[in-house]
């Protein structure tokens, strides 16, 4: 089969699909589903490479095959004809970020049945370890679980973190390809988490002196914005639960055994000077800069620097 649906939480995990599947392809061309209609891409689709080999269509955010409403009119009738047509020369790919489909629809039944559907939920924290020995092993490396395990603990539970990592370590271990617990200490900094506590803090602060002091400072080690922005991220979704729990009547002790984190940590969040609501929308602005970075819509550095400019 040459059409793919890949769906799920997160956004990472399915873009690491894509890159499986694309690898090696150089005719690559992706339509936001939410702006564009896929007629757009099926018509594309039906054209030969200019490079004359095979090539990959990717039509991110198809809205129509979950329970989001999307204003784009898309033909659907045309887009059941292409998949009951098996006979394709080159790659479709539908990407939705959302967790479920909507099992009612024509064109999901239609999908699961003529393409290949890969669902890609968020990995719980227990099961980290071992999606960190399958990504080193895939790639012809050796580490063994309780590596593996603190490899987790030194880097983070951030998956879009561990795959940036992941790739660091493997560049690093291109000739002896087993993994150690020294050269985790080695490659992957703690400095980070340091320095992304400080930039949170300060923002949560709102001390822009200190922020763009911690941001510098990043840059100066040549951090990557991607990895700025899923730390922030993390820590920004901390604060809202921190606050939601405490809001709802939990004392400190008790949100950070819920939360499984240090209390310190939760004693910053609750006395920060954002309301829930100014939290909400960062964590939307956050999201939106790694979707529209990863899609190739605007430079990894400017959106972060943007970012940080109009809190």
């Amino acid at each position: 089969m040459n059409t793919y649906l890949i769906y799920g939480n997160d956004y990472s995990l399915i873009k690491r699909e894509i890159d499986k599947i694309t690898k090696d392809i150089n005719d690559v061309t992706t339509y936001d589903l939410s702006l564009e209609k896929v007629d757009n891409l099926l018509n594309d689709a039906s054209v030969i490479s200019m490079f004359g080999d095979k090539k990959v269509l990717i039509g991110e955010n198809a809205l129509f095959l979950s329970t989001t409403s999307s204003s784009i009119n898309h033909d659907l009738d045309y887009l059941e004809r292409y998949l009951e047509d098996d006979n394709h020369d080159n790659i479709v790919i539908f990407t939705l970020n959302e967790n479920k489909l909507d099992e009612r629809k024509k064109i999901v039944k239609l999908l699961k049945k003529h393409a290949t559907v890969i669902h890609k939920d968020v990995i719980k924290d227990k099961d980290l370890p071992d999606f960190v020995r399958d990504e080193f092993s895939n790639n012809g490396y050796k580490i063994d679980y309780k590596t593996a395990s603190y490899f987790v603990w030194y880097a983070g539970s951030n998956t879009d973190i561990l795959i940036s990592e992941i790739n660091k370590m493997m560049m690093y271990k291109d000739d002896d390809k087993t993994i150690k617990i020294e050269d985790i200490n080695e490659i992957t900094s703690k400095k980070i988490n340091d320095n992304i506590f400080d930039l949170s803090n300060a923002i949560m602060d709102k001390d822009f002196k200190k922020m763009y002091e911690c941001y510098n400072d990043l840059m100066t080690l040549k951090e990557e914005p991607i990895k700025i922005i899923a730390m922030l991220g993390s820590s920004f979704t901390l604060v809202y639960q921190c606050k939601l729990l405490y809001n709802d009547g939990k004392r400190q002790n008790e949100i950070a055994d819920i939360l499984k984190v240090h209390p310190y940590r939760v004693k910053l969040a609750i006395e920060n000077n954002y309301k829930i609501n100014n939290i909400k929308e960062i964590l939307k602005k956050l999201h939106n800069l790694d979707y529209e970075i990863k899609s190739g819509k605007i430079d990894k550095t400017v959106a972060l620097d943007n970012f940080l400019l109009h809190l």
